[in-house]
């Protein structure tokens, strides 16, 4: 949800243009409108996985369905789980990061496999690993 001056802003209009204006640096979010920047407070995240689903097509990928409208292809390189437990991943080219929420992160998760050797969780697409990792 957007927030101007504690009030929540509900035209569609104005957050498209917010998601389309929106950038992130190594001092946080901002928008950019017409070459002029407003820093923005986040609590978490911008962008939030609200679906996943796999298909198979020639090859097996995750979908993923975010906040702002969009389908996207789950990157699962940049798959990781947080502190707390927390699945996040980056989307929009890997520009920013998004958190599952809890129903598209056992959409996910019900995939996955187990290495008794190893006692580690991992998913197996198109004859790759990728472990599900814990990291901060």
């Amino acid at each position: 949800m957007w927030y101007f001056q504690g009030r929540e802003i509900i035209r569609k209009d104005i957050i498209s243009l917010f998601y389309a204006s929106l950038h992130l640096d190594e001092a946080g979010y901002y928008l950019e409108i017409k070459g002029e920047r407003e820093r923005l407070e986040v609590e978490d995240t911008v962008f939030l996985v609200q679906g996943a689903e796999l298909v198979k097509h020639s090859e097996e990928t995750f979908v993923i369905s975010l906040n702002d409208g969009t389908q996207e292809r789950l990157d699962l390189t940049s798959f990781r789980i947080a502190e707390g437990n927390i699945p996040y991943c980056l989307v929009k080219g890997g520009r920013f990061p998004a958190r599952f929420l809890r129903l598209p992160f056992y959409q996910v998760a019900q995939h996955a496999l187990h290495d008794e050797e190893t006692n580690e969780y991992f998913l197996l697409l198109n004859g790759k690993k990728y472990p599900l990792q814990s990291g901060a």
